[in-house]
């Protein structure tokens, strides 16, 4: 792994002891060994590329970027049918990265109404974007070539046993969810709930969405118990997430940026998608472009208020597919309420916790591991009079 016997910076080291083969280079910091899908008529090929950004440094140690081009020396880096990342690709650019060495292309990526929060997230998002479409591919691809061995994959997606599952007799059922990709877009406090119970599926890999670092808010909306010490020190909640459960599953992979109209098209690679966003905005251009793509989803939310008789309000779940969208997307909010209760962060888990365990029920019924007599695509649970409402297509026995 090549690295940089000069520089203490911690930004560097950390990419470092993550396995990236990054190096500083003449005021740029340059990361070799990203995959890629390289150009080619039907599916592409997956081939390896190099990274480099503009290294903004003030007494001799990396500070917050102000920048947010990148250089890429390589084919231009493609989607898995080999069509070149439009949305990416900025032009061609002649650009010294290091000596001997011209990048080829430009790219560019700002994330929404700032610039990154430092090199590492510089670095780390444009390499998610990129190699993504290679793991499509190649499952194995990974720019963390200096990662533990304890992070390679293997034919299970668990660490460890699943001894219940074979005991109970439930392993047929087990194999109409196994083997998915899954995503989850936005891990707060539903997010979080859901990646916990996700994990404990045989589902091929889990990628998580999220651009924000956890907080001491977090601490409280999350399963689990955190150390004092996970608060103290700066990451990221994909990151954090992803040490705690990778110690369960095997490929839970962190993708540290907000999913967005230029970022949507990452979500391509999966076969399900968890939309756990507390931004209304944020959802209509996720939830078309996973229709347009044939992608399933679970969209999760709630609204909440305090009255003198206490919270009040309701958690919704609704089942996406592209058959169903279109009739969906009246009863999903494409607007947030900043100055409702559960914009605040209040300290609700087990309505977030409820509303997890609904979209899960919904993604395991949808695939059969539930039975069902009813596909329903809309529920609502009221707090105020725990009932649920349900909303959806006719009975199968009246479809027959």
């Amino acid at each position: 792994m090549s690295r940089s016997p000069t520089s203490p910076d911690p930004q560097l080291r950390r990419l470092l002891d993550e396995g990236y083969d990054a190096t500083l280079v003449g005021g740029m910091l340059v990361v070799r060994h990203v995959p890629y899908v390289a150009p080619a008529r039907g599916r592409g090929r997956v081939r390896l590329g190099t990274l480099a950004v503009i290294a903004y440094i003030s007494g001799n140690v990396l500070v917050r970027p102000h920048g947010h081009m990148a250089w890429w020396v390589g084919q231009p880096p493609c989607d898995a049918d080999g069509h070149p990342l439009k949305h990416l690709i900025a032009g061609a650019e002649s650009r010294q990265i290091m000596p001997g060495v011209q990048a080829d292309l430009q790219l560019c990526n700002k994330p929404k109404g700032r610039e990154f929060h430092d090199h590492h997230e510089y670095v780390t998002t444009y390499v998610a974007i990129i190699s993504a479409h290679a793991q499509r591919l190649d499952p194995l691809a990974t720019a963390r070539v200096g990662a533990p061995a304890s992070q390679v994959c293997t034919s299970s997606p668990f660490r460890y046993a699943d001894t219940a599952t074979a005991r109970a007799g439930t392993g047929a059922a087990a194999e109409r969810i196994a083997g998915q990709t899954v995503g989850i877009v936005g891990l707060g406090g539903t997010g979080s709930y859901v990646l916990d119970l996700v994990a404990k599926c045989p589902v091929y890999a889990i990628h998580l969405f999220d651009a924000d670092r956890f907080e001491q808010h977090n601490a409280f909306r999350c399963p689990g118990a955190f150390a004092i010490e996970n608060l103290r020190a700066p990451i990221a909640k994909v990151e954090l997430l992803t040490q705690v459960y990778s110690r369960l599953h095997r490929r839970v992979v962190p993708h540290p940026m907000r999913i967005d109209a230029t970022t949507v098209p990452m979500l391509d690679l999966l076969d399900f998608v968890f939309v756990c966003v507390d931004d209304g905005a944020a959802r209509p251009p996720i939830l078309e472009h996973l229709a347009s793509r044939g992608i399933p989803y679970v969209d999760v939310g709630m609204g909440l208020s305090m009255s003198d008789d206490g919270v009040v309000g309701a958690v919704r779940t609704t089942l996406g597919t592209p058959a169903t969208h279109d009739s969906l997307s009246s009863r999903i909010p494409s607007t947030g309420d900043p100055a409702g209760l559960y914009a605040s962060n209040v300290q609700i888990a087990e309505l977030n916790a409820l509303n997890a365990a609904l979209a899960v029920l919904a993604w395991k019924r949808m695939f059969g591991f539930y039975a069902t007599g009813r596909d329903f695509d809309h529920g609502i649970f009221v707090v105020e009079t725990g009932a649920m409402h349900r909303e959806g297509r006719v009975d199968r026995k009246e479809q027959a």
